[in-house]
């Protein structure tokens, strides 16, 4: 994104360090996100990419290091603090998160009940029905979660980590356990809501064809460290032999 200098910034890493025990999952990782903008952070099994975006929702503690999320450093953060700036921070988890014992409304219905949302009924079933729409599943609205395809599973986390309409979503191996085509419609979605809605996300995959289609820029979380950074056609010509090999064990 060659605009993306001149945009606010709505989350800063800077020398960020997790561990547990001996094991330094991350060793000073620096980011920035700017408004609008796809983050995608391409990493290895176990290289640390969940640890990150759980760190920046504040679901962990980093050991060091700082992040601001729309101005807020985290670990600062009272709970009640948190709470707020957690509802302008859309999270979809890998599995999808979703509640077997509730239908699709009731899912749907649940963070807004959660936050404390002062809705009418009238206001809620109108936000239901408009994200229903954007994932193009209106017809499962009273439908049980096990009654869905895996597919139809994941634009249904979609529609609910878009319903609070946040300015900021975490995507954790969105496309994982899906077939190619069923994948490839969900990355379309998730680029017509970016879209739609301005939104700007970190795009946590292992999935080299996910980091082309959605990432304005690419991160390589190697060591630790953000090894390397660039868009994907400046990082796929990389001459840096752990950059290249990096790419070539995604394909």
């Amino acid at each position: 994104m060659n605009d993306s200098d001149s945009k606010e910034i709505v989350i800063e890493i800077t020398a960020l360090k997790k561990a547990f025990g001996n094991n330094k999952v991350l060793d000073g990782f620096d980011l920035s996100v700017h408004r609008g903008e796809n983050v995608v952070v391409l990493g290895k099994s176990g290289s640390g990419k969940s640890v990150l975006i759980k760190c920046v929702v504040g679901l962990l503690k980093q050991d060091s290091g700082t992040i601001k999320v729309l101005g807020n450093e985290i670990s600062e953060m009272k709970q009640e603090s948190l709470d707020e700036i957690r509802v302008k921070i859309g999270f979809l988890f890998q599995n999808n998160a979703l509640y077997d014992s509730m239908t699709v409304r009731e899912n749907l219905e649940f963070p807004m009940r959660r936050h404390w949302f002062n809705q009418t009924k009238e206001e809620i079933d109108a936000l239901v029905k408009e994200a229903l729409e954007n994932v193009g599943l209106p017809h499962t609205i009273d439908m049980l979660p096990a009654d869905l395809s895996g597919g139809m599973r994941k634009r249904i986390g979609l529609a609910r980590t878009l319903i609070l309409k946040p300015e900021i979503v975490l995507y954790d191996e969105p496309t994982t356990g899906l077939d190619p085509i069923t994948g490839k419609e969900i990355v379309d979605l998730m680029m017509s809501l970016q879209k739609k809605y301005n939104i700007s996300s970190i795009i946590i995959s292992h999935d080299i064809q996910v980091a082309h289609k959605t990432g304005n820029k690419i991160v390589v979380l190697l060591e630790g460290t953000n090894y390397a950074e660039g868009t994907f056609d400046e990082l796929i010509k990389s001459s840096d032999p752990k950059v290249k090999q990096f790419f070539e064990s995604m394909q």
